[in-house]
């Protein structure tokens, strides 16, 4: 999509985050449960995103620091793979 429509100044790119706090299926969950406790220990970061991480990625896409940047896929992952 990215080279379709690039020449009309559109970007195209995509927000991939991995598991984010009280959000989707771990909506509603404490923290501390085991199968969440195991998510954050096993990421680099030791933590899973937060809502706000994701949201902090939106405004970098939509905001002029990223007018050059297209076709990109951004992995919100704490430096964990995917």
């Amino acid at each position: 999509m990215a080279k379709e429509i690039g020449h009309r100044g559109v970007t195209v790119n995509s927000l991939v985050p991995y598991a984010v706090v009280d959000a989707g299926i771990f909506t509603g969950m404490d923290a501390n449960t085991p199968s969440l406790k195991w998510l954050s220990d096993m990421n680099p970061m030791k933590r899973m995103a937060t809502v706000e991480d994701v949201a902090n990625a939106a405004v970098f896409f939509a905001s002029d620091l990223s007018s050059f940047v297209s076709g990109q896929h951004l992995l919100i992952n704490g430096g964990g793979s995917q």
